[in-house]
């Protein structure tokens, strides 16, 4: 029998199908959760604390906290730490962000207990050496120059300047001058006062009790807080911003919206929503823009989680002359889903899209990992997840022409343009 590539196969039905789940560590020091899972003999060990650019005093200081405890400790040079991880078969990374800095190691199980102590050393005793400091600064210093030639890199800065304002953690950005200030007592004083504040551990991969207690043993943390820093208030700045960048080749679009968290009541239906305006290959915005005006390789919609705010971004790169027209178009495609009915296939298709898109990225016990994390960051259950099936199961052009209609509103979109204007 041909199989007949041309006919899709049938559909089946939607539901939620359990997965393994995380469990805490009883009794720990550092709240501990980890999921057993997998035949290959390899951990994940990831560390999370709350002491990203949310909790800084002065800009920049997280970022070269947790960059300089790889520059050397009190027994090893920088060099030293990066052959003995790779000696060990293990790889390190660090990730300090808007809310967290994140450490994410991978480890062979039977080298675990020494990557651990390497680890430790780099918690408990850095040593913030001046002349690698200045080395990593210029670093970032020409990194920043470089970031800052690039439109889109320059457009999701001010994007977040417009949602939030200059004096919001989310819309500050860092200057030249942040990163040539920047001195060893600050960092110092950042890691001796704020740095390990709210740890908390994951492991996935090949786990058991001995692991377990390996990692509660081993891990020293110098002295743990548990703060958490007053929400300021969200002042925003101008809805539209244009940067005229002539010698740029193309135009970084980038339009945002206030939307609610994820354990809002209408965010699922928003996420579906989204799906359908922007968030996969077949979306309205992919077939308009790319596909029928070839302004883009690509426009993409999606939602942007942070620890105490979210927004909703669509961002691409055009030609400067096509920028006004992107933007419109954008506009069109919206007001067509509130005005005009969609059909039950194209939201079939999606549903359809998301739930298979759900179940790929649970095949890996580190992707297990990820999915508790989510959940986890935001105080919800797995029961989390079973909603959200409900929600696909239940979505239909109603709940998609209220949900645009109520979250993206274009009169109140956040506007960025950076680049050439025609």
């Amino acid at each position: 029998m041909t199989l007949d590539r041309t006919v899709a196969p049938p559909s089946g039905e939607l539901f939620y199908s359990p997965f393994a789940e995380a469990q805490k560590v009883e009794g720990s020091r550092i709240p501990t959760y980890y999921i057993n899972a997998g035949e290959q003999s390899i951990v994940k060990l990831q560390l999370k604390l709350k002491s990203g650019i949310w909790y800084e005093s002065f800009l920049a200081e997280s970022w070269f906290v947790a960059k300089m405890l790889m520059e050397g400790t009190k027994s090893k040079t920088a060099h030293e730490l990066s052959e003995a991880f790779q000696a060990l078969g293990a790889f390190i990374e660090i990730d300090p962000g808007f809310d967290d800095v994140s450490f994410n190691i991978y480890s062979l199980t039977r080298n675990y207990s020494q990557v651990l102590d390497l680890f430790n050393e780099i918690l408990t005793e850095p040593t913030f050496p001046e002349k690698e400091l200045e080395t990593l600064k210029q670093i970032r210093l020409n990194e920043h120059r470089v970031n800052n030639s690039k439109t889109s890199m320059v457009a999701s800065k001010k994007i977040r300047e417009s949602l939030y304002g200059l004096d919001h953690p989310y819309g500050k950005a860092i200057q030249e001058e942040n990163i040539q200030s920047i001195q060893r007592n600050q960092l110092t004083t950042y890691f001796n006062e704020k740095f390990f504040n709210c740890p908390e551990l994951f492991l996935s991969g090949k786990i058991d009790d001995e692991l377990l207690k390996l990692t509660q043993d081993k891990l020293t943390f110098p002295f743990l807080l548990n703060e958490e820093k007053a929400n300021p208030a969200i002042s925003g700045m101008e809805k539209q911003i244009e940067i005229n960048r002539p010698d740029n080749l193309q135009s970084s679009i980038k339009l945002a919206w206030h939307i609610p968290s994820k354990l809002d009541q209408g965010y699922f239906d928003l996420a579906i929503s989204n799906t359908l305006l922007g968030g996969y290959f077949g979306s309205r915005l992919m077939k308009n823009i790319r596909e029928e005006k070839g302004y883009t390789y690509g426009i993409h919609s999606y939602p942007v989680h942070l620890n105490h705010a979210s927004f909703l971004l669509i961002s691409t790169d055009v030609k400067g002359e096509y920028a006004e027209d992107t933007i419109n178009e954008t506009f069109k495609e919206i007001e067509k889903i509130i005005n005009q009915p969609t059909t039950e296939e194209e939201i079939e298709m999606v549903v359809n899209y998301l739930s298979g898109t759900f179940y790929s990225s649970v095949t890996t016990p580190f992707k297990l990992m990820g999915k508790f994390m989510q959940i986890h960051n935001i105080g919800a259950g797995y029961e989390h997840y079973e909603r959200y099936f409900e929600s696909l199961k239940s979505f239909d052009v109603d709940k998609l022409q209220s949900s645009i209609k109520q979250y993206l509103n274009v009169d109140q979109v956040r506007r960025v343009v950076v680049g050439p204007m025609s």
